[in-house]
């Protein structure tokens, strides 16, 4: 007779096993994408927009610089909006600096690129906005300027921004040969000769140059200057400015002119050294030409590279005791001097050697 018991387990017996239901992979929750954020800043005739605030901020101070040029420097008041609208974008397709008028507002696409080419985007940016905007202004169909204009207003403003790039320019200038008219027209020249070439037309035509920004346009301004014009008004302005502190070879050439003595002492020019022309200081030719050498060392010693500074020293130090000091002292600081000079001359080509590329010879 059949129990309970024994049905129950007939039956537990007879059930197959069934597998729990497989667990389900647990699902990866996709971390929250970020929001993109977009800084903006202006100025008081453009808009600066992107997504990285140092570039941001970056590119508003060549803007800002530029406004202050021309406000302090020509007079000209800002520009009415709308404002141009900046925006740092790597668009495919389009140049680095791609400027465009839509629906009367001037955009501007700026891609910043590599650190080395930033600021000359930056600033070429900042002009070529405000030439457009200047253009609209004025009305008609739109006028593109010489080339000319927008790389010297673009130099200029990278100068506002470095004054140490315009002692570099300078220096460079008195040494370099000037660039050609036809190429500085067409925007072919060098950065470097576009700053000087409008330094040289503000200093021989402030009216022209204020007037051609005043009216916006560059047509007509270049004509009053010749080729032989520019190149001599060019050295003049060159000549007249001396730079704040002397680059390591400056610093080097000045010094052996100061240190190379040419006297008559009856029987033509002779070249002498220090401790002969000690033996002449009696005479009143060479007592004055040491006294002038020695005002100028004093004057011009603070502005030498510190590569030559000690014997600048040194040779400042030898012609004070020139008049009155003993024939032995003289003999002693003067090799004290040739010792720094040496050692100086050293460094020099050290410092030549590490930079990869040597300096050319001063002319």
């Amino acid at each position: 007779m059949w129990t309970a018991l024994a049905t129950c387990a007939c039956l537990a017996a007879a059930t197959p096993e069934v597998a729990p239901p497989p667990v389900p992979p647990a699902t990866t929750v996709p971390a929250a994408v970020a929001d993109a954020r977009v800084f903006f800043n202006e100025t008081r005739f453009a808009v600066v927009v992107g997504e990285r605030l140092d570039e941001v901020s970056f590119v508003t101070a060549h803007f800002a610089a530029l406004e202050r040029h021309l406000e302090f420097a020509y007079g000209l008041a800002p520009l009415p909006p709308p404002k141009a609208r900046v925006e740092l974008v790597d668009l495919p397709g389009f140049a680095d600096v791609d400027v465009r008028v839509l629906a009367g507002q001037v955009l501007v696409s700026l891609r910043l690129g590599a650190a080395e080419r930033a600021p000359a985007l930056a600033a070429e940016a900042a002009v070529r906005a405000w030439l457009r905007r200047c253009a609209l202004l004025a009305g008609g169909p739109p006028r593109e300027p010489e080339p000319w204009l927008a790389q010297a207003l673009a130099a200029e403003t990278l100068a506002l921004l470095r004054p140490a790039l315009v002692d570099l320019w300078y220096r460079e200038g008195l040494r370099e040969p000037p660039a050609s008219l036809t190429d500085l027209r067409a925007g072919r020249a060098s950065e470097r000769e576009a700053f000087l070439f409008w330094r040289t037309l503000r200093a021989a035509q402030p009216r022209e140059t204020a007037g051609l920004l005043a009216r916006h346009v560059a047509g007509g301004a270049t004509a009053a200057l010749q080729e032989a014009d520019w190149q001599a008004k060019r050295s003049q302005l060159l000549v007249q400015r001396k730079p704040v502190s002397l680059g390591m070879r400056e610093s080097g050439a000045a010094l052996e002119e100061l240190a190379r003595f040419v006297f008559d002492l009856g029987s033509g020019d002779a070249v002498l050294d220090g401790p002969a022309l000690v033996r002449h200081r009696a005479m009143p030719a060479v007592a004055e030409a040491m006294r002038e050498r020695l005002a100028t060392v004093r004057r011009e010693i603070l502005r030498q590279n510190p590569v030559h500074a000690n014997a600048w020293r040194t040779f400042g130090a030898w012609l004070e005791r020139f008049e009155q000091g003993s024939p032995e002292e003289l003999a002693e600081k003067w090799a004290e001097f040739r010792r720094e000079r040496a050692a100086a001359q050293a460094l020099a080509a050290e410092v030549e050697a590490a930079l990869g590329a040597p300096l050319l010879p001063p002319k």
